[in-house]
């Protein structure tokens, strides 16, 4: 990143209030440290793991940002709504979104029980919907904001069951919300593929995703959250309903030589 753009960042985020959801582990956390980083008032939301949750505010405290960590079950209509009313009284306004809760299983559909289905759909579809309906709404009263729903690739194959069903359905809600949304507001869908970081990825299987990866590596957690905050300046004014996949170049197609 220049410093021209780390500038950009930071004229866009500093002081701005900015929501990330499932924030206390993993990418949300990682996202949320990046937005404090540009000088962002992050609030933290967790469902069950406060003591994550106060570690990631810990962090961005001891780093000189500003943190506050909120419990609430977004697939949950009311808590949903509470975690954002509460997040407009406290701080006056909520200026980003990031949707970054969506549970995976990758079950065949055959031997899927009906509550791993729901689960997925839920914590993927309708946290995605009942958030951007709750922020939606006060953004485009207020007349500005920025929404980034975590996608995956997994939403353009079927090879991941349920998981791919619900990342096409947050791409789907992204594309028709931005519609709803416009003028007023900007919303975005951010996909990635495997993660480096990711935990429990079977050694051969990433070795083949990175064979198949023409930059020839695994996306970093570091970088799409600096897409996330990227996405946020005004560069990206006339991009809104827009999926940014970032894969390395994986999903191009292609043709193997000599077949």
């Amino acid at each position: 990143m220049t410093m021209a753009g780390t500038s950009a960042i930071r004229d866009s985020l500093n002081g701005s209030v900015c929501l990330v959801t499932g924030g206390s582990r993993a990418l949300g956390a990682v996202i949320a440290m990046q937005l404090a980083s540009h000088g962002a008032q992050v609030i933290v939301n967790y469902h069950e793991s406060l003591d994550a949750a106060r570690n990631v505010c810990a962090a961005i405290e001891a780093a000189g940002g500003e943190a506050y960590a909120v419990q609430g079950d977004v697939t949950d209509a009311a808590d949903a709504e509470r975690l954002v009313a509460g997040t407009v009284e406290r701080f006056g306004g909520l200026d980003v979104l990031v949707n970054n809760v969506g549970p995976y299983v990758d079950i065949p559909f055959l031997e899927m029980e009906p509550a791993d289905f729901d689960r997925i759909l839920a914590g993927n579809i309708r946290a995605t919907f009942l958030l951007v309906r709750a922020v939606g709404r006060r953004m485009k009263a207020r007349g500005s904001g920025v929404i980034i729903n975590i996608a995956a690739t997994d939403a353009f194959h079927r090879s991941h069951s349920i998981y791919g069903l619900a990342k096409a359905g947050v791409v789907h809600l992204t594309e028709a919300l931005a519609l709803e949304l416009a003028p007023e507001a900007r919303i975005y869908a951010l996909a990635p593929d495997l993660i480096a970081e990711n935990e429990d990825m079977d050694p051969a299987f990433v070795a083949r995703s990175v064979a198949g990866t023409p930059m020839g590596r695994l996306v970093r957690r570091d970088e799409i959250a600096e897409v996330v905050c990227l996405l946020c300046t005004p560069a990206f004014a006339m991009a809104t309903g827009h999926t940014i996949v970032l894969d390395g170049g994986r999903s191009i197609p292609r043709i193997v030589s000599g077949s």
